[in-house]
């Protein structure tokens, strides 16, 4: 007897968390998080994602993710300058909400675009290489009344190849003697980690 009541009353708590998760989820929202960290960027990474919520099941959620941070600058000695470059990344994607008697897991992907522009001392032109990418997402929210949603990103970002920094300048007669000894090529792949809040209304 004790143990067909201690499976009610678990059935009654699932019943109740699902239930409770499913009214949470009928809401109009939008969340917005903050870049914390990623991977690949040697400093500060800054931006983060943005995503609309909608309360019709088996719709999809849509976001955007937009990051930015400077690689690190590369010393070409033997003409005495440098290398230097900016990294954007943004990309569209859609996801869907699993609600939990607890927590909210979002699941999702996308596609889009990494834009590397470099500079070279000394020189007036701004050579961006582009990349196409695919992200795959998770996030893991812990709501606070019917409104409210404090919740941490893992966003794993594919950059489709590497990206030869200083591939435009490199051909310029005066320097491919001096790029020709120093890897300019790096892969951006990396994990980007994110928090935020999602609101609902």
């Amino acid at each position: 007897m004790k143990l067909k009541n201690k499976i009610n009353f678990l059935v009654l708590l699932i019943f109740i968390g699902f239930g409770a998760g499913t009214a949470q989820a009928q809401f109009f929202g939008f969340s917005v998080d903050t870049a914390v960290d990623y991977t690949v960027a040697p400093d500060k990474v800054t931006g983060g994602t943005l995503g609309i919520i909608n309360p019709i099941p088996f719709l999809p959620n849509f976001g955007y993710t937009q990051i930015e941070f400077k690689d690190e600058t590369i010393d070409v000695d033997e003409v005495n300058k440098k290398l230097n470059s900016d990294v954007s990344i943004k990309s569209y994607s859609a996801f869907f909400i699993i609600p939990f008697p607890v927590v909210a897991v979002s699941l999702g992907g996308g596609v889009g675009e990494l834009s590397v522009k470099s500079t070279f001392s000394g020189l007036s032109n701004e050579p961006t290489v582009s990349k196409p990418i695919v992200e795959a997402f998770t996030k893991i929210g812990l709501p606070f009344w019917n409104f409210l949603e404090f919740h941490m990103g893992i966003h794993v970002i594919k950059v489709s190849s590497e990206v030869d920094r200083a591939k435009a300048f490199s051909g310029i007669s005066e320097y491919s003697q001096a790029f020709s000894s120093i890897d300019t090529k790096k892969d951006y792949t990396g994990t980007l980690t994110t928090v935020g809040l999602q609101f609902a209304f």
